[in-house]
């Protein structure tokens, strides 16, 4: 028998991956404690973001948002 190194290795899909990578990071950013910004819980599309976009300032508020959040994570 010949050995093969990937033989034990999983391959997961995409979504899998991803699903697994958010796990992560939810899981560590509850135990440390770090404050993340929050995140609308419907899409954009359905009007998650149209409280802010209807504001003069939305479009600037939406760019700090996201590099507040890149800003935290590690």
């Amino acid at each position: 028998m010949f050995w093969n190194p990937f033989r034990k290795q999983v391959v997961r899909d995409a979504g899998e991956r991803f699903r697994a990578e958010h796990s992560r990071f939810l899981t560590l950013a509850m135990l440390t404690g770090r404050r993340y910004p929050r995140i609308p819980a419907k899409r954009a599309d359905r009007g998650g973001f149209d409280a802010m976009r209807r504001r003069a300032n939305g479009e600037k508020r939406g760019e700090q948002w996201w590099g507040a959040l890149f800003d935290r994570v590690d």
